[in-house]
């Protein structure tokens, strides 16, 4: 199932691509990484001027899990998703949402607050046993998913708008059309086929041809962000408080100490968290003080480090925009504060073939490697004498009498057959990681207009989705030149 799931990611992102907001009780997932900055509390990632929030995130990841997890009867596990990339996978649906909603809001479509009212009422997950629109539910659902009514309503506005740019998208089918995808689908081939495996490969690194490589991909190969500091740390001293004076801090702040639901905690509740932030702002006087000095150099740091994207806890954004030799004023850091001296910043950059060329000899070996079988397996075709098989169409599932799993597993032998059906060869081979699968078509059987006619207004359908993914994929390629895509999240991270 995990293999048809890597092979369906794609289609799954432009079926799924429109879909009502659907509260998922998934649990908590860990993301990884994340370089937010300023954003970190609020965004993922950023299209143009549309930001891409936790919020969404969540709710995205959640859907396509579910979807997942269905298919693979619950077998689906939070390390499997995470695994197979679908964080990603949500990840690059959220952007390219973004950047359709972007269009739209560029050709002037618009959503009012009637429009997302109605699309609210009419959602039975918020309805009372009267069948109406009860707010209560709304904001109680809403708090139980961590989600504000604003932020909700915002993805409500989103999944309107692309659903008005939608119509762009619904283009009519020729009968023609339609005949072409029902051959496509239902034909059949007689196969005889045989596996071949390389001989004797050796693989030569030839600088030149190497060079010639990254030349052509090098912008996937960029330095990271590069931040040169001196810091100083003022920690958090141990202090014991008077019930009165945390009492006092409490009374002034206690908006700010809230469980998951919004509840603001009692003092008895919040009184380990008020010892420690009322101990940060009694320590933010000496911090100030530290400052003044290291600006006047009256006081030395006490570290130098280089940071990177990776270091979400450092005001990253800020250092980009300061001089080299500006020093930041005082910010919370773990137990303290932290004061921090730009030596020198180094943006992203694409890397030279010297710093690039271990990543780029893996690519490489895997080329020559594959133009080495490819060379033998098409003079192997020379003496092919093949075993029948017998009939397949495009999802035939690999029969074991038939086709041993030696010679091929089930996932290869769905790629195998989408290549067969998609060649014009009557017989040539198929490339397969580290082995190549020769085969001939002996004779095909060509659909008849009973089948057409059976599976017409599915075919219909499936050539309207075709179409549509086509024309959106092209403007998404558009869209990309034109509005700049910024991506916090960087990944799992065990």
């Amino acid at each position: 199932m995990i293999t048809w799931m890597q092979r369906h990611k794609k289609w799954l992102v432009i079926t799924m691509w429109i879909s009502a907001i659907a509260f998922v009780g998934a649990g908590a997932v860990s993301w990884g990484s994340v370089d937010l900055n300023f954003n970190r509390n609020t965004s993922v990632a950023k299209v143009g001027d549309e930001k891409i929030s936790f919020v969404e995130f969540n709710q995205k990841f959640n859907r396509i899990f579910t979807y997942f997890n269905q298919i693979s009867n619950g077998t689906l596990t939070e390390a499997k998703a995470k695994e197979q990339g679908l964080d990603t996978l949500a990840l690059q649906s959220l952007v390219e949402d973004k950047l359709l909603v972007s269009f739209a809001k560029t050709l002037g479509l618009s959503v009012s607050e009637d429009e997302i009212l109605n699309l609210l009422i009419s959602d039975e997950n918020f309805w009372d046993s009267n069948k109406g629109f009860d707010k209560n539910i709304y904001y109680s659902i809403l708090a139980q998913n961590d989600i504000k009514a604003s932020q909700y309503e915002d993805m409500l506005a989103s999944d309107i708008l692309l659903r008005k740019l939608s119509v762009l998208f619904n283009l009519p089918v020729k009968e023609e059309e339609l005949k072409m995808l029902a051959s496509n689908y239902f034909m059949q081939d007689v196969l005889s086929i045989e596996p071949f495996k390389a001989k004797n490969v050796k693989i030569d690194i030839n600088e030149t041809k190497l060079e010639a490589l990254w030349q052509g991909i090098k912008e996937d190969f960029k330095t990271e962000k590069r931040y040169f500091i001196s810091n100083y740390f003022i920690p958090l001293e141990k202090h014991e408080f008077s019930e009165a004076e945390l009492q006092t801090y409490y009374d002034k702040n206690k908006q700010n100490y809230t469980d998951f639901s919004g509840k603001i905690l009692s003092f008895q509740e919040a009184k380990e968290e008020l010892k420690k932030d009322l101990g940060l702002d009694k320590l933010k006087d000496e911090a100030n003080q530290k400052y003044l000095a290291l600006n006047k150099k009256e006081l030395d740091f006490q570290k130098e480090l280089i940071l990177n994207q990776t270091d979400i806890y450092y005001p990253l954004e800020l250092l980009e925009k300061t001089n080299a030799g500006g020093v930041l004023k005082p910010f919370k850091f773990e137990d303290g504060y932290m004061i921090v001296r730009l030596n020198a910043y180094e943006g992203v950059r694409t890397k030279s073939f010297e710093e690039a060329r271990e990543q780029v000899l893996p690519i490489y070996e895997e080329q020559e490697r594959k133009a080495e079988l490819e060379k033998q397996a098409k003079e192997a075709l020379n003496n092919f004498k093949g075993k029948n098989i017998g009939s397949v169409s495009r999802d035939s599932l690999r029969n074991p009498e038939r086709v041993d799993e030696e010679v091929m597993n089930d996932a290869e032998f769905s790629l195998f057959l989408m290549n067969v059906f998609n060649s014009d060869q009557n017989k040539s081979f198929v490339l397969l990681d580290d082995k190549a699968i020769l085969y001939e078509i002996k004779a095909q059987n060509l659909l008849n207009n009973s089948k057409l006619n059976e599976y017409k207004t599915t075919l219909e359908q499936e050539a309207k989705n075709a179409k549509a993914s086509e024309l959106r994929q092209e403007l998404l390629t558009e869209l990309r030149k034109r509005y700049a895509v910024e991506i916090y999240y960087k990944g799992n991270i065990n």
